[in-house]
């Protein structure tokens, strides 16, 4: 059975920029069952526009979203309908997590599966019963 995990924009940054755990993010994009939210897709474009450039932005949503990927199996996108955006309301009113953090731990919640990243602002998804797998800690 495939690994199934939501990805949030940490661990995909983290595999960009091959920062420590970065091989475990790239396990999951070429032979597990990643799943995303735009909204996380929307937050790495900003973030990789303002450092890199629109281009840089413009080549990783291309590969991100691409049906399918010479370096490893297409991500799956999780639609953003009513019972995702209430979960991830509900999430963000803790505090301590960001909207767009918000909304990938919703996703985990919804689809049954952990969330991958190492944000520590997770833990409050954590404290909500979303599972969280963190970077680097796998047994």
């Amino acid at each position: 059975m495939a690994d199934r995990v939501v990805l949030d924009a940490h661990a995909i940054l983290t595999f960009l920029g091959q920062e420590p755990g970065w091989e475990e993010v790239e396990e999951i994009l070429r032979t597990g069952e990643p799943w995303m939210t735009l909204v996380n897709l929307g937050e790495i474009a900003y973030i990789l526009e303002r450092a890199s450039g629109a281009r840089a932005a413009d080549e990783v949503w291309a590969n991100l979203r691409a049906e399918t990927r010479a370096d490893g199996v297409p991500i799956r996108w999780i639609g953003t309908d009513d019972t995702l955006v209430r979960r991830a309301a509900a999430i963000k009113a803790r505090g301590g997590i960001s909207y767009a953090d918000a909304f990938a731990a919703a996703a985990a919640s919804v689809l049954d599966c952990p969330v991958l990243t190492g944000d520590p602002e997770f833990r409050v998804a954590e404290e909500a019963g979303v599972t969280v797998r963190w970077l680097g800690r796998r047994a």
